[in-house]
């Protein structure tokens, strides 16, 4: 004991403390660069890599059979605002029933539907469409809730998106934490709507870092941003972008800018999805019409408003470009629509995207079920895609039909994917 010398206490304390700073600055920097890693995901190891559901579907020639459950408005779910942690797990479980009965094998579920979240987030605020007030987060964690039960009956969970919007109306306040309060500069309201301004670098930055989040922190097998970019043309109205132009546009025209600012945020965010999970899908499921055929374009035998022109969308630019996954075409009419048949776009598509890597699924309109003369229309889609070839399958908007088995949907759906 006599032989220690007490002077070296000193070095040995200040090494462990140096170990633990620096120990925990590498935790603080994982979590500002994935916030979330740590949290939903358990305790899966980094090198444990289980592939997505979706991936599997397509490499084994498995149909998706999807259903997209919209948060907005309370659209779907939660079916109100203020439900207990056990209503809200409860609205899951029936959920995933109906989707079983109904022979369905994927939710596309929406995690953010006005700059907002319904999972355990650092950047967008907790939703107001589940408790009420923005910010104020329930007690259960709804996107791991619904993973944990999706997958535990071999369903996938596809994270919804919409990268844009921030609030529509007056529909709530604001959480002073939310992007758009700390930074209004990054914001434009059109037709009494909020967004965010696609235009600005910060705030495809913030988009992308959104998606980060989600993918590092949950197992989902996918992430989806729906049709919403520049805003769909509203009359006597006029997207106010001239200051970001005049700033960025380096002299382009600015229908050319607009498309490449969108084509840009498709890109960083599917950049960041694989920088944190390869294995996550990342897809869009854009309008349904790309553009109509002018004669030398390569549009559709269409009639009606168009991506490619009105809200700056330039979706096959995407999949050439290699930085979507799938795509997920809203081909919303019937196949007798004078303007924009069913069997035309699914034709369309199926053709365009034949020579890329892209997973093609169509998206259909199961809200309109009631109102269409044929009850067996949704069956015929599904079946005509088969036909087509290049599908991986369809999905549905929305859970609402579903959920009340409006003409008898469930019946329809379940057999035309038992074949």
């Amino acid at each position: 004991m006599s032989g220690i010398n007490k002077r070296g206490v000193i070095p040995a304390v200040t090494a462990a403390g140096f170990c633990i700073l620096f120990v925990g600055a590498l935790i603080i920097g994982a979590l500002l660069t994935h916030p979330g890693v740590f949290s939903a995901r358990g305790e899966e190891k980094p090198d444990e890599v289980r592939d997505s559901l979706i991936s599997v579907m397509i490499s084994e020639g498995r149909e998706i059979a999807g259903v997209y459950v919209a948060s907005v408005g309370n659209i779907n779910y939660p079916e109100k605002q203020g439900l207990s942690d056990r209503e809200l797990i409860s609205g899951i479980d029936s959920i995933i029933a109906t989707c079983l009965k109904a022979g369905l094998n994927t939710i596309v579920f929406q995690v953010r539907p006005a700059s907002d979240s319904l999972y355990r987030s650092t950047v967008f605020p907790s939703s107001a469409y589940v408790t009420g007030i923005q910010g104020k987060a329930p007690g259960v964690d709804i996107l791991a809730k619904l993973v944990e039960r999706a997958h535990t009956e071999g369903i996938a969970v596809i994270a919804w998106v919409n990268p844009l919007r921030v609030v529509k109306g007056a529909a709530f306040a604001l959480s002073p934490s939310n992007p758009a309060s700390v930074h209004p500069e990054y914001t434009v309201t059109y037709a009494g709507t909020v967004m965010f301004d696609p235009g600005i670098p910060e705030v495809r930055a913030l988009v992308a870092r959104g998606c980060a989040e989600i993918a590092a922190g949950y197992d989902v097998d996918g992430i989806l941003f729906d049709d919403y970019f520049y805003p769909y043309p509203s009359d006597g109205e006029r997207f106010e972008d001239d200051l970001t132009y005049t700033r960025y546009g380096e002299g382009k025209p600015i229908d050319v800018w607009r498309r490449n600012n969108v084509d840009s945020l498709v890109k960083e965010s599917y950049d960041a999805i694989k920088s944190v999970r390869p294995e996550c899908l990342f897809g869009i499921a854009p309008f349904g019409i790309w553009s109509n055929d002018d004669g030398k374009n390569g549009g559709s035998d269409t009639r009606g408003l168009d991506a490619y022109n009105e809200i700056f969308c330039d979706a096959l630019a995407w999949a050439e470009g290699g930085y979507v996954d799938f795509l997920a075409p809203q081909i919303y009419w019937s196949f007798d629509h004078p303007s924009a048949p069913y069997g035309v776009l699914a034709k369309w598509w199926s053709e365009k995207l034949g020579s890329t890597d892209v997973a093609l699924l169509s998206s259909n309109a199961a809200y309109k079920v009631s109102e269409w003369s044929d009850p067996e229309e949704l069956k015929k889609q599904v079946e005509f895609c088969r036909e087509v070839g290049g599908y991986a399958g369809c999905l549905f908007y929305s859970y609402a039909a579903f959920r009340d088995d409006e003409r008898d949907i469930i019946s329809c759906i379940s057999s035309a994917f038992s074949e």
